[in-house]
């Protein structure tokens, strides 16, 4: 499957080229590594089906010239890479308002923000220049998304590994593992580059990242759902003494009594999850009762998909 702007597509009901980019379910790992260049952070994307964000173009109403808004008005990052984007590209953006549709939590570790910005990048881009190739159409967004924000790697239609303070790719699978994920949402929020100013790295942690890091990639090569789940409980657990997730003793309690394969959090949000996958023949009841479990247990959940490139 292509890395298609999987994303950006003719509307027929708007006439308008609309683009989409999914949000993510945390991560599965998120660490760092130490070398000559010192610490450098890393993550693997858990991007799921169920959320998403997209975003259109349309002429503001009123006569005269007016700036380039966008709905929400909240979304200020997104507006700053389509003003800059526009300027590089010789696209007049006056007199237009970017729409944003999107059912994807803010603050909470889904990587609202990353989506944002990168679904009005590629927006601009084909909207200034509709042939402009893929890769290149996403080397620019990149380009611009990187200025403004930490961020996941989301224009692979699956799950990738990136340097997560750049968005830099370093690897994207294709996989079939068919993973669902029980999600709850502890409350509040977390703001990513704030929170990662605020953490001391550890020359400890960073070797066991590296070892995980390789242990990861080695799984998704080789689309061993069971591995990988593993190591999303390892990071779960690792990262819990810099941002504790109150609910990580009742998800391994409820893990181990319906035999989710793991536990996997947002590294700097709010939410934690079970891991499921629809290769485990009773999947349904698994999850239709760790769902009746943590509700006994007071919590209220949530069901995702992992999003894939390479499922058949």
């Amino acid at each position: 499957m292509p890395d298609a702007l999987d994303a950006t597509y003719n509307d027929p009901m708007h006439d308008k080229i609309a683009s989409t980019v999914h949000g993510a379910f945390g991560e599965i790992l998120q660490g760092y590594t130490v070398g000559e260049r010192g610490y450098e952070h890393f993550l693997f994307t858990a991007p799921v089906e169920e959320l998403s964000c997209t975003a259109r173009l349309r002429r503001a109403e009123g006569p005269g010239t007016q700036a380039l808004t966008i709905s929400p008005a909240d979304r200020t990052k997104a507006l700053a890479a389509f003003e800059a984007l526009g300027a590089e590209l010789g696209f007049p953006h006056a007199g237009l308002t970017i729409d944003i549709t999107s059912n994807i939590p803010v603050a909470k570790g889904h990587a609202s923000s990353t989506a944002d910005i990168l679904a009005v990048a590629l927006l601009c881009i084909r909207e200034a220049h509709p042939q402009t190739p893929v890769p290149v159409a996403h080397a620019l967004a990149l380009s611009v998304a990187r200025k403004l924000e930490y961020g996941d790697y989301l224009l692979h239609p699956g799950i990738a590994s990136c340097a997560q303070r750049s968005q830099t790719l370093i690897a994207k699978y294709d996989t079939d593992l068919r993973w669902s994920i029980v999600g709850v949402d502890e409350g509040g929020w977390v703001r990513t580059e704030e929170f990662h100013r605020e953490i001391p790295e550890d020359p400890g942690k960073a070797r066991i990242y590296e070892r995980l890091f390789a242990e990861l990639d080695a799984a998704l090569l080789a689309n061993d759902g069971n591995a990988a789940a593993e190591i999303a409980t390892l990071s779960s657990e690792l990262h819990n003494d810099r941002l504790p997730k109150k609910s990580l003793g009742d998800l391994m309690a409820v893990k181990k009594e319906w035999g989710a394969l793991g536990v996997c959090v947002a590294h700097s949000g709010t939410v934690a999850g079970l891991i499921f996958s629809k290769h485990q023949t009773d999947h349904d009841l698994r999850v239709a009762e760790s769902r009746r479990a943590l509700h006994s247990l007071g919590y209220d959940s949530d069901l995702y998909t992992l999003k894939e490139s390479g499922r058949s």
